[in-house]
Parts: C-alpha cells; sequence; structure tokens
C-alpha cells in the first residue's frame, strides 16, 4: 500500500500563497499521517508560509544528497540534480527519488484537493492522464500529416480556452487528444516498480537528451508507462486529476464561474490541478489573496476561499 504521507517540493525562496492552498487544502481533504515540504533554499515567511506554518505533521525538510542514495540508478539522478539548472527539471527527478525511497503522494503546489484519495492508496502506484496535442510518442516520427492534425488541435484548444464557456465545447472533442500521464500527481509505494523503470529509462537517454525541457518529466513517464496501466502503476483518467486539462484549465479564473463548479468538477475529481502556466498566459500575474479577493466569481475563488485563512 501506499503510505498516506503527502509530498510537496519547492526549490525557490519565496513559499507563494497558491502553494499554502494546495497544501490546506490536501490537508484538510485528505487528513495525510504527515506532509513533507521538502525545499532547497526556502525562507519560512511569506502569506504562503503564513498558511501552512500551523500544519500538524508539516514537516519541513532540506534536500539532501541522501535523498539520492539506494536508486540503483548509479548515482545518475543525484548527478543531474546538480547539473540541472531549471527548478521543474530538477523537481521531476526529486519527486521520483523520495517516491522510490519513501513511498506517498506527491503533488505539485498548484492543485487543490477536493476529496479524499484514499481508495487510490491501495494500489502500489497512480498516476493520471491529461488530454494533450503534443504527447511524447509525437516527436518519435516525422508524419507530415500526424504533425499537421496536432497543430490543429493546438489551435482548436487555445479558442476553446478563450471562447468563454469554451470547455463545453472542449469537452466534446476531448476523446480525440492525446490522453497522456502528467507527473503533477503520482502516488507510489516504497521501491515502486514503474519509478524503478524510469531510473532505468534514463540511464538509457543521450546525455543531451536528459538535460532538455520536459525530458525528465511529463514524457518519461509517458515512454515508461505508454499512458497504460499496469501492475505497479494504476494509469487515471483524466477527470481524477486534471478535469480541465492544459490551457482549457484558464477557465477557473474565468468571471461568473463561481457557480459552475458542479460541471466543472466531474464525478471521480479528487484534485484540481489548474496548471501555474495560466498566471503568465491568461493572468499576467500571480495568483494571491488579493487577486482572490478582486475576483470573487470565479471558480477559482471559490475553491480557494475554504483554505485561505491559517
Amino acid at each position: 500500500m501506499i503510505p498516506n504521507r503527502l509530498i510537496f517540493i519547492w526549490l525557490g525562496q519565496k513559499f507563494p500563497w497558491s502553494g499554502g492552498i494546495a497544501i490546506r487544502s490536501a490537508f484538510q481533504v485528505q487528513k495525510p499521517q504527515s506532509i513533507w515540504l521538502v525545499h532547497e533554499g526556502m525562507k519560512q515567511e511569506g502569506d504562503g508560509w503564513e498558511l501552512i506554518k500551523d500544519i500538524p505533521g508539516l514537516e519541513v525538510i532540506p534536500v539532501e544528497d541522501s535523498h539520492f542514495d539506494g536508486l540503483n540508478d548509479d548515482g545518475l539522478c543525484l548527478k543531474l540534480f546538480k547539473e540541472l539548472k531549471a527548478p521543474a527539471s530538477r523537481a521531476n527527478l526529486l519527486r521520483l527519488a523520495l517516491l522510490f525511497k519513501y513511498g506517498g503522494v506527491y503533488l505539485d503546489t498548484d492543485i487543490i484537493a477536493v476529496k479524499p484519495f484514499n481508495d487510490l492508496l491501495e494500489y502500489e502506484g497512480f498516476i493520471g492522464v491529461e488530454p494533450v496535442a503534443l504527447p511524447a510518442d509525437l516527436f518519435k516520427g516525422i508524419n507530415p500529416f500526424r504533425w499537421i492534425y496536432c497543430g490543429l488541435q493546438f489551435a482548436f484548444r487555445e479558442f476553446c480556452a478563450r471562447l468563454p464557456g469554451g470547455y463545453r465545447l472542449f469537452r466534446l472533442a476531448e476523446r480525440g487528444f492525446s490522453a497522456s500521464v502528467n507527473n503533477a500527481v503520482i502516488g507510489a509505494e516504497p521501491g515502486n516498480g514503474t519509478i524503478h523503470q524510469a531510473f532505468q529509462y534514463i540511464k538509457t537517454m543521450p546525455e543531451a537528451e536528459r538535460l532538455k525541457r520536459y525530458r525528465l518529466g511529463t514524457r518519461l513517464m509517458q515512454n515508461v508507462t505508454h499512458n497504460k496501466s499496469s501492475k505497479s502503476m494504476l494509469v487515471l483518467p483524466a477527470r481524477f486529476f486534471y478535469p480541465l486539462g492544459p490551457e482549457i484549465s484558464a477557465h477557473w479564473f474565468k468571471p461568473k464561474t463561481n457557480n459552475k463548479l458542479d460541471k466543472l468538477i466531474l464525478k471521480d475529481t479528487r484534485i484540481v490541478h489548474w496548471y501555474n502556466s495560466v498566471e503568465g498566459r491568461f493572468l499576467k500575474t500571480k495568483v494571491s489573496a488579493e487577486w482572490v479577493e478582486k475576483n470573487p466569481t470565479t471558480a477559482f475563488s471559490a475553491l480557494a476561499k475554504e483554505f485561505a485563512e491559517p
């Protein structure tokens, strides 16, 4: 079984307010035995820290080389962790190391928990898919017609993201998109077989390829799982963690969506991953308590307000 331990990672100095909402929601909804916030140089101050500092069971743990011991990877992941510069790429490796060594459920900091997932802890591991226009296997071929088709999907998704109520239109076409795993939510028992395969896969990658964006994150897990369930990793439909997929997640932040949560959140949804890429692309600002106060009719504000007080 997977331990009821939640693992968050922050490789920056200021822990964001939205990260505080993520941890508070997961604590209140899931009621874990412990929460690990694994960090590198994080200052214990600011509005994000104020939201979480008094949470029972919260352990603030600095990154250590020992987190990468015993991975059966010949020390490669620790070497890469020290070579990589982008925090997201480094966090991709660290989450796999922590899950393999200790077990638990890793969650990105751009999530809000809406329903407990204790039933999923009975498996050896779990991960979820999202509807994507550019899956990992696309880059393994040169079929021009498939590239054109994916380009059209990309444009259609952008249209749906900006169209008022466009999430409804997108859901009608969602089955035509590639259902590919995302590593924003991963549960695993210690020594998980799929994560072990991921370490072995990294060893086979060309050295230059390991340093490229996304290669050690979503694409790695897509290549290892082939987006299908196995004995060691249950692959769940998008509705579990990604009820609004990439770009479409902009609808969490649109006015007059606070009364549409029953349409945006689906029956099986346990986690809402809202994709912090929307902050730059659509909002042009970081989500904050002030933003929520100024935008009370958004679905995001309706979800966050329950967890906005320390």
